[in-house]
């Protein structure tokens, strides 16, 4: 008995790919795919599964040699579970050295599967837990949906980003090719019973659909926050009077169930035209919306009235409201800055805190300015109370405090608390306060009407003092003037008379 080999050249591999049968993958739930490497010569070849990341469940079989053709042939096979062969990409690549060859096969479904929507719903837990430290779990139930990878993102009316979610990988459904998951969150028993919003808000890429379900205490619980629109204007504040010199009026409109159909417009006292800015619209946590709409005004200090009216589906007439500048008593506010206590600096902590004291104004219409080495502050960095009235008097007051770096304190770096009223007869004044090396300096800038006086009459007594010294100036050198003239004419006229024997006696007399 005798065998003949035909001996063949370098031969590059032809590669296969592998589905599973269709009827495999819709019920078992795992499934194998496969690479068939064929009429390749000399051996080896190497097979690897997605460039080597997979590396379980491979198994590779010997190669066969084709006797008639010299040729060699060999097949490699992946076993996964069925949801990741449904959800995901796999490829072979086969590798020939003798031949220098790299070939890629994408292993496709033999069946397309159609992507499907998911759909969402907002489930809560009990709004009457038994401890008052309680909270409510919001749970979001997210199913049949196809392929499975979406996102999932929990917002507080229209914010994002404001709650930590647990969101469950997703999981194949019992029944067909869909995978359904949830989403978790925690919230407080006081945010809940303030009738916020909670969104559950899905994204599935693969069908472009953005799907959300909302959650809140109204839905069950009839003590629910009323659902009548609010309007009210804002007057414009010292600070856009006075510095800024960008007056504006702001009808706010509160309590929108949306912005659809929402007109706002203003009118004035004065036949004069009216230039609202464009009006802004935006969803507060409680799922509600909030318009307002800023106008410009040049003549708010005149007294001139103006009025905000807004017109809304479902309001059987339009809301308006009108506004103007207060009249009354005028009170320049009193301006006290507190260094840190002496305590909080001992204890060196971080930051350091500094507040500034504003009592005793009138009207209630204050604005506070803090600066640092003179230079402004933003806002967010100071935190100031709401203006209260004092039960003594009509007038009013409020605390603003800042927190500093204990750095800046350190070396010496002056904070100023910048206050901003009408009755000031500079429309401001400032209070500064900084680290020495062996005290706490506190420079007052109040521009009040005492210091106004004392500083007229310094000015008053100066010019006085001026003047007087100008006229005895004036006045002794004319007196020096008469007494040189009268001296050089009597000195010419002893001049032209004739000379005689009694010239020096004349001379004597004159001097």
């Amino acid at each position: 008995m005798s065998f003949s080999f035909i001996a063949a050249s370098a031969t590059a591999p032809t590669v296969f790919p592998l589905p599973p049968c269709s009827q495999d993958s819709s019920t078992a739930s795992q499934v194998s795919i496969g690479c068939l490497v064929s009429g390749y010569f000399p051996e080896p070849v190497t097979v690897q599964w997605n460039s080597g990341a997979i590396s379980s469940g491979i198994r590779t079989f010997p190669a066969l040699l084709d006797s008639s053709r010299g040729l060699y042939t060999l097949t490699s096979q992946l076993t996964i579970p069925t949801s990741t062969w449904e959800s995901e990409k796999f490829q072979c690549n086969v590798t020939h050295a003798a031949t220098g060859s790299e070939i890629t096969k994408e292993i496709e479904r033999s069946i397309a599967l159609p992507p499907v929507a998911p759909e969402v719903r907002l489930l809560h837990s009990s709004c009457k837990p038994r401890s008052s430290d309680a909270t409510i779990e919001l749970m979001c139930v997210i199913s049949s949906f196809y392929p499975k990878m979406l996102t999932v993102e929990w917002l507080v009316g229209g914010q994002a980003g404001l709650l930590a979610s647990f969101t469950e990988q997703p999981r194949k459904d019992a029944h067909g090719y869909t995978f359904s998951t949830t989403s978790t969150v925690n919230v407080s028993q006081e945010d809940w019973q303030a009738g916020n919003t909670y969104y559950c808000q899905v994204f599935h890429e693969e069908t472009q659909t953005k799907v959300k379900s909302k959650a809140k205490i109204c839905e069950d619980n009839a003590e629910c926050p009323s659902s009548g629109i609010n309007v009210h204007i804002i007057p414009p504040t010292p600070q856009d009077l006075y510095v800024n010199n960008d007056p504006k009026l702001t009808c706010v409109v509160e309590n929108l169930e949306n912005a659809d159909g929402l007109k706002v417009t203003w009118s004035r006292a004065d036949s004069g035209p009216v230039s609202p800015e464009l009006l802004e619209v935006k969803e507060e946590r409680n799922g509600r919306f909030t318009a307002t709409s800023s106008l410009p005004v040049t003549t708010w200090l005149q007294g001139e009235k103006f009025t905000c009216n807004v017109e809304y589906p479902g309001l059987t007439a339009p809301i308006t409201k009108t506004i103007a500048k207060t009249t009354g008593t005028r009170t320049p506010p009193g301006v006290f800055l507190y260094p840190p206590h002496h305590e909080e600096i001992n204890a060196q902590p971080p930051m350091l805190t500094l507040t500034c004291l504003v009592t005793g104004f009138t009207p209630k219409e204050v604005s506070i300015q803090w600066l640092r080495n003179h230079n402004a502050m933003p806002e967010d960095h100071h935190v100031n109370t709401p203006v209260i009235k004092d039960n003594k008097n009509d007038s009013y007051f409020l605390y603003s405090h800042m927190k500093i770096p204990f750095a800046d304190w350190n070396n010496g770096v002056s904070h100023t608390c910048m206050v901003i009223h009408e009755a000031l007869p500079m429309k401001f004044t400032q209070r500064t306060v900084e680290k020495t090396q062996e005290t706490t300096v506190s420079a007052d800038a109040d521009y009040s009407d005492e210091k106004k006086e004392e500083l007229d009459n310094l000015w008053v007594t100066i010019f006085v003092f001026f003047l007087l010294f100008i006229l005895s100036v004036c006045y002794s050198a004319t007196v020096t003037l008469f007494k040189v003239k009268w001296l050089f004419s009597r000195m010419l006229q002893l001049k032209k008379q004739p000379p005689g024997p009694d010239y020096k006696n004349v001379i004597q007399r004159v001097a």
